[in-house]
């Protein structure tokens, strides 16, 4: 299991993203933070699969890339 956290400058970003994946989940990932109110509002996923280590990644409107 690992924790990923989602970044990006939009809210729009943010919220959509977490409507899609709740919209396609098949329950091996799970919204555990969701916070939109911040200047760089983030969601957290906790991934049931994944290898344990955790990650900061940003949406960007071509998908998610590595943080830099």
């Amino acid at each position: 299991m690992r924790r990923v956290r989602i970044e990006n400058r939009s809210h729009d970003l943010i919220v959509g993203f977490v409507a899609g994946v709740e919209w396609v989940n098949d329950s091996a990932i799970a919204i555990v933070d969701l916070d939109d109110r911040g200047r760089t509002p983030f969601v957290v996923l906790e991934d049931q699969d994944g290898s344990g280590k955790e990650e900061v990644l940003h949406l960007s409107d071509d998908g998610i890339e590595g943080k830099e």
